[in-house]
């Protein structure tokens, strides 16, 4: 019995609670059951199954103040799984504007007369989903190792938000749907399973951006107290330098797909600095410059660097640790 606890506490522990769509305030959402398996919904007076069949294929709910209105009824909330209780694979459509495809378990609430929607899915398929939205699908291998390693250490470092750990934003994680990941990407992940970047034995809520303009840069340089947590240090990046004065001081895209990210919530609640925008960093950089620089990522791998030394560069002093 023993046993059995342990093993749900860590599988407990490896459960993501991500806030999605938030940025559309919906007031009206559409779940629609996209196969295999069935979605059931419960809160409403039965379960709802979304299975595929006639007049079972979605559901439309709607936000009516701080209650959930669905199949004639108010409830104060839903919960969607497949029939054993496990992930499904489902779709959330903010009417006439998003769409979006998840693998997990599905909760909603309503606030103010608007929809909550927070997906649970394990650790593993939510890195899957940001390394496929941060970096470019043919980037290297090794760079994409990195990228795993650095966006788990970031989850692992703990939660966000209040009602939910993370949302699905560049204010926290930039995630597509988990099924959108590359062999590449997916790759990637499993032969990084569990591995993030800790010092003095805590996980290093991860900061990178796209480019970093030939250096990195400290969290005192960009007006941040590190307090007792990671202080970052400025490394030099040979390949945005190189690049940087090749094209006259103007740095290039690192490629299709991959995004600024900055992941300055927490620095942001707990020293009350204002993070610098994409402007104000170095010149030629894309973001803030801190931490790895996935431009440089991709050249170190291509010149046949491995994600260790790619991650030992960017984050002195750091460890690579199991979290298993």
């Amino acid at each position: 019995m023993l046993a059995l606890l342990l093993v749900a506490a860590a599988h407990a522990q490896n459960i993501i609670r991500f806030g999605v769509l938030s940025l559309f305030h919906p007031r009206t959402l559409e779940i629609a059951w996209t196969g295999p398996g069935a979605l059931v919904v419960l809160g409403a007076s039965e379960p709802i199954v979304l299975d595929g069949e006639a007049g079972h294929r979605k559901l439309i709910v709607q936000a009516a103040h701080d209650r959930i209105l669905v199949a004639g009824r108010q409830v104060l909330g839903l919960s969607g799984h497949s029939r054993d209780g496990a992930d499904s694979v489902f779709e959330l459509t903010v009417p006439g504007r998003f769409h979006r495809v998840y693998k997990g378990q599905l909760q909603i609430t309503a606030q103010g007369n608007e929809l909550i929607s927070v997906i649970l899915m394990d650790r593993e398929t939510a890195v899957e989903a940001i390394v496929a939205s941060e970096m470019p699908a043919d980037a290297p291998l090794e760079a994409l190792k990195a990228q795993a390693v650095v966006t788990r250490s970031f989850l692992a470092a703990g939660p966000r938000h209040v009602d939910f750990d993370f949302c699905d934003t560049t204010h926290c994680q930039y995630m597509r749907s988990p099924l959108e990941a590359s062999p590449g990407v997916r790759e990637a992940v499993r032969s990084t399973e569990g591995l993030i970047l800790t010092w003095r034995n805590r996980p290093v809520a991860a900061l990178y951006s796209s480019r970093c303009g030939g250096r990195t840069r400290t969290l005192r340089q960009a007006g941040i107290d590190p307090g007792d947590g990671y202080p970052y240090y400025s490394v030099e990046c040979r390949w945005c330098h190189t690049h940087l004065l090749q094209q006259g001081g103007h740095a290039s895209a690192v490629g299709n797909g991959a995004k600024p990210q900055w992941g300055w919530s927490a620095l942001r609640d707990e020293t009350g600095a204002q993070p610098p925008g994409p402007d104000s960093a170095l010149p030629g950089s894309g973001g803030h410059a801190i931490g790895m620089c996935q431009h440089g990522a991709m050249g170190m791998a291509q010149l046949g660097a491995d994600f260790r030394s790619i991650l030992a560069h960017y984050y002195p002093n750091t460890d690579l640790t199991s979290s298993h």
